[in-house]
């Protein structure tokens, strides 16, 4: 019996990973510079989590949660997203306390029980980046600013940041009545989904997956959301900082963000060349989700961005080929296997990068594997080396070939 991956699932090879390694890379390197570490939450979460947090009538919750329960009759879920798990961990580790201001980033997969599609799996990949503990729409700001940079630096150039406000709470249930009233005379041109939101949250219509209901409810070209005057400056202050910042950004587009928690700034940042499906990244303020998990009273902004969208942004383009590095220990007799594998030890026990063929195969076929692995020397050692303590070494970058003395050599290849 032959077994395959899952139908939404696949396996990421070496070959694959030469185009994960440097976008992860990059996520990391940008994450530190804007002092942003690391945090790792588990992938099976309480459901309750989720439930509290992305909203009953979201997507998330009513059809994409892969959800169980364990033998201890707990529902338990696969973490969809990765605001709401850092959140739980910000609340759960009294980080407001240890550390005050909580600026995190993640990396890792998510699942959705959603039909694959292009674009779309049920295992995915995310990296984002939260900012717990401050209400300044200077954070606004900087979170922004990290995830286009971040993109920016894996090698997407032709993005467009897509900027808007929701306005706080009070402003959402002002806009909730002005939206109903908008879209009353339509309802029953709505899908029956849609026709439930109208009075739960009537906010999901403006991002259902059904385009005759976004066609609907964005048939006025403006923004739902009725912003106050505090609001209206606040959103004045990110827009100025963006700019200041030298990030260009487009508030005429017309969306909004479909989890239950957003307050404020939202955005979306969108990528050419992938048709409808053009959201890399996304994200928002939500100044009192902390509070309704159990948390301190805490002000939060944060994004995530789909590696696999990534990946499709930048295109079928093969990596760049790998540096040559490390070394490769030729054999030319099996005999010699012994001896050459205690002395493969003493090069990586010094910190070199360092392989050997073990299957006797010819030096021409060793030399072809020492490319294939893009080692930048092979180091020879036959029984006339051995017996003299000495490698026949050859730079495969260079093209050179010279002698030298298996412990001078070990010196010269330390990293």
């Amino acid at each position: 019996m032959s077994f395959q991956a899952l139908r939404g699932t696949s396996d990421l090879l070496p070959e694959d990973l030469k185009r994960w390694t440097p976008l992860e890379k990059a996520v990391r390197d940008l994450a530190d510079r804007y002092g942003y570490p690391e945090i790792r939450t588990p992938i099976i979460e309480d459901a309750g989590l989720f439930l509290r947090s992305v909203g009953e009538t979201s997507d998330i919750v009513q059809k994409e949660m892969f959800r169980f329960d364990d033998r201890g009759g707990h529902s338990i879920v696969l973490r969809p997203e990765g605001t709401a798990p850092v959140v739980r961990a910000f609340i759960e580790h009294s980080l407001d306390k240890t550390v005050g201001l909580a600026k995190l980033f993640y990396l890792g997969p998510m699942f959705r029980a959603e039909r694959p599609q292009a674009g779309r799996f049920r295992q995915f990949h995310q990296f984002g980046a939260e900012a717990i503990g401050s209400s300044s729409p200077w954070m606004d700001v900087e979170v922004i600013e990290l995830c286009v940079r971040i993109l920016q630096a894996c090698g997407l150039a032709n993005l467009t940041l897509c900027l808007g406000s929701m306005g706080s709470r009070e402003d959402q249930e002002r806009s909730a009545e002005a939206l109903r009233e908008r879209l009353r005379p339509d309802l029953g041109s709505l899908c029956k989904e849609c026709q439930a939101r109208f009075e739960k949250n009537v906010f999901r219509i403006l991002d259902c997956k059904n385009p005759s209901c976004r066609a609907i409810a964005w048939r006025v070209k403006t923004s739902p959301f009725l912003l106050n005057e505090e609001s209206q400056k606040r959103y004045d202050a990110v827009r100025q900082g963006l700019t200041l910042a030298g990030i260009a950004f487009d508030d005429s587009q017309t969306f909004a963000r479909g989890l239950d928690y957003y307050t404020h700034t939202v955005f979306e940042v969108r990528a050419a060349g992938l048709g409808a499906q053009d959201v890399v990244a996304a994200g928002g303020r939500y100044d009192r989700l902390v509070e309704e998990l159990g948390g301190p009273a805490a002000s939060a902004i944060g994004f995530a961005a789909g590696i696999e969208r990534v990946l499709m942004a930048l295109g079928d383009s093969p990596p760049e080929p790998e540096a040559r590095r490390g070394v490769y220990l030729a054999v030319p007799q099996a005999a010699v296997i012994p001896d050459a594998y205690a002395f493969l030890a003493q090069l990586r026990s010094a910190g070199i990068a360092a392989t050997m063929d073990l299957d006797g195969k010819s030096l021409k076929a060793q030399f072809r594997e020492a490319d294939r692995q893009r080692r930048r020397f092979v180091a020879i050692l036959g029984p006339e080396e051995l017996k003299r303590g000495v490698l026949t070494v050859k730079d495969l970058e260079e093209g050179k070939q010279e002698e030298m003395a298996s412990s001078v050599f070990i010196e010269k290849m330390k990293p």
